[in-house]
């Protein structure tokens, strides 16, 4: 007989530790917030426009390209312009290059050279952050122009 009342306490003490907590009526439930309250989800950020590159071109490719409408641009100064310069060029120096931005036509693709190339990647540059796309630096400057 105390071997059946030994069983039953500890089927009872058992049963008693797997049985869920009773809810307290009396807590408040946690609310939902309703979907209008609720942080929308960040939005995703639009890829942003490929920028325009610079391409490097050699002077035969630069003067193929002046035949079929490219516009030559020499941004050395005055007087290294009136030493010489490629036929159908445009002189606007590089201390100039800003206030003349107009002048630089967008429709066209530019043939951007100097001396030697280091102005001319400057402007080409300038050109590119003010939203030209068809820029072109002529590679080794005026000093590797082709020699009649």
């Amino acid at each position: 007989m105390k071997k059946v009342i030994a069983i039953s306490l500890f089927a009872m003490i058992m049963t008693a530790g797997c049985k869920e907590t009773p809810k307290v009526e009396n807590q408040p439930a946690p609310e939902a917030k309703p979907a209008a309250v609720q942080p929308a989800p960040e939005p995703t950020p639009a890829p942003e426009a490929p920028k325009a590159s610079i391409t490097n071109v050699e002077w035969a490719q630069a003067l193929e390209m002046q035949k079929n409408g490219a516009v030559l641009i020499d941004v050395r100064t005055p007087a290294e312009v009136a030493e010489g310069t490629a036929p159908g060029s445009i002189n606007i120096p590089l201390q100039e290059a800003e206030q003349r931005l107009a002048e630089f036509p967008k429709d066209k693709d530019l043939l951007i050279f100097c001396r030697s190339g280091k102005r001319s990647m400057a402007v080409s540059n300038f050109l590119v952050q003010n939203g030209y796309d068809r820029v072109f630096n002529v590679v080794g400057g005026f000093l590797a122009f082709p020699k009649n």
